[in-house]
C-alpha cells in the first residue's frame, strides 16, 4: 500500500471503537461517482462498513480517496504533467460560462 493508504487503513482501524464520522455528500467540495466494482470487494466493503459503523459509500470515498493521492504522488513526468493539465481542462469545462446555452452573465440581475 502507499503512504497514503497506509495511513488511512490505521486510522480506521485505530478508531473501530468510536466508529466513523459520517461523511458530508451535501458539501460542495464533494463530488459523487458512480464507478464499477467487483462483487467480491463490494461484499467486503460492506461488511468492513458494517464493523467499523459507516456507510459503504463513505468508507469506499475514503480508501479511494487515499488510494488516488498514493498514485499522485508516484506520477513521474511527463504523466504528471499531462494529469495536471487534464485537471485544468475538466475544471474549465465545467465554468457555467464554458458551457453551451448557459447564459454568464457577471454582477448582472
Amino acid at each position: 500500500m502507499g503512504q497514503m493508504l497506509d495511513k488511512q487503513v490505521g486510522e480506521l482501524l485505530s478508531r473501530r471503537d468510536h466508529g466513523l464520522a459520517c461523511c458530508d455528500v451535501k458539501s460542495s467540495s464533494v463530488r459523487l461517482q458512480k464507478l464499477p466494482l467487483g462483487a467480491e470487494q463490494a461484499l467486503q466493503l460492506q461488511a468492513l462498513a458494517q464493523v467499523l459503523q459507516a456507510s459503504s459509500e463513505c468508507l469506499g470515498g475514503q480508501l479511494l480517496a487515499a488510494a488516488i493521492s498514493d498514485l499522485w504522488q508516484g506520477l513521474e513526468e511527463p504523466l504528471r504533467s499531462e494529469a495536471l493539465a487534464a485537471c485544468r481542462e475538466i475544471q474549465l469545462a465545467g465554468k457555467p460560462e464554458t458551457v453551451p446555452g448557459v447564459e454568464f452573465n457577471l454582477g448582472g440581475s
